[in-house]
């Protein structure tokens, strides 16, 4: 049995060269490494492996970026000598990437309620991961709120909305499957921040009149869309666009700001 190759650490990082046969370094690319070697250091699990050239000198053959963000951080550099000759293009391909739904796999596993709670939510309503984790946390972005999720601390911040919104959402996309798209949804969560909005009136009225289920390019037209459904057969005329809009701007810190800046303007 192959004696495994001795661990070495260094904070010396000119003895390490590049080397040819690995991807050009892109730091940017690799910020998420770099947050976790911040968190945790450099793990000497994961050694830098390297091979010696003609001249004996150190070339990094897998590794490069955790070298160059050890470097940035002064943090010691493990690393092992390898004389096998893989293919480091190979190597690398074989590796998967994480996905949303593995991390939230992985904190729903290890006990935690509101990783679990998110997955049966998605399932249960047939949604996308990121979909429902904003829908949960009371934003209309996953952006908002992926720093949590992926580090662990997600935390169900407003059920009520999220499921006024999927009970308009999910039943409509079913009956015309055309309106499975960004904006519509957008239009659904902009509706359900309307005091007194009710998602069964919106349902029951469909049934009604299926003729309106038509696909629009933007947020605005889906907002029409579900204002004449919503007013179908009634006598009490509900402006839902216009109090959809107000609701979402009240939610906006940048254009609430905005909002007050324009009065006092007009006031002035």
């Amino acid at each position: 049995m192959a004696k495994p190759p001795k661990i070495n650490v260094t904070k010396t990082y000119t003895l390490f060269s590049r080397s040819d046969e690995n991807r050009p370094l892109d730091l940017k690319r690799h910020r998420a490494l770099e947050q976790q070697m911040q968190l945790y250091g450099y793990i000497p699990a994961y050694p830098i492996v390297c091979i010696r050239d003609e001249k004996g000198h150190l070339v990094v053959k897998d590794g490069q970026h955790r070298l160059a963000f050890a470097e940035k951080l002064g943090l010691p550099v493990y690393w092992v000598e390898d004389e096998t000759g893989f293919d480091v293009a190979s190597i690398n391909n074989t590796q998967k990437a994480w996905l949303p739904i593995d991390y939230a796999r992985k904190f729903a596993d290890a006990g935690q309620a509101d990783y679990a709670e998110l997955l049966e939510f998605k399932e249960e309503h047939g949604i996308p991961l990121t979909v429902a984790c904003s829908l949960l946390s009371g934003t209309v972005g996953f952006n908002a709120v992926s720093e949590s999720f992926y580090g662990g601390t997600f935390v169900i911040k407003d059920r009520p909305w999220a499921k006024a919104v999927v009970s308009v959402y999910s039943p409509i996309v079913k009956m015309e499957p055309k309106l499975k798209a960004a904006p519509f949804l957008l239009a659904c969560m902009a509706v359900s921040r309307v005091k007194g909005f009710s998602p069964k009136r919106v349902v029951e009225n469909v049934n009604r009149c299926r003729q309106k289920l038509i696909a629009y390019a933007n947020r605005d037209g889906y907002l029409d869309m579900l204002e004449e459904i919503y007013n179908f057969g009634q006598k009490n005329l509900i402006g839902l666009k216009i109090e959809a809009t107000k609701a979402m701007r009240e939610r906006n810190p940048r254009l609430k700001k905005n909002d007050a800046a324009q009065a006092e303007k007009a006031v002035a």
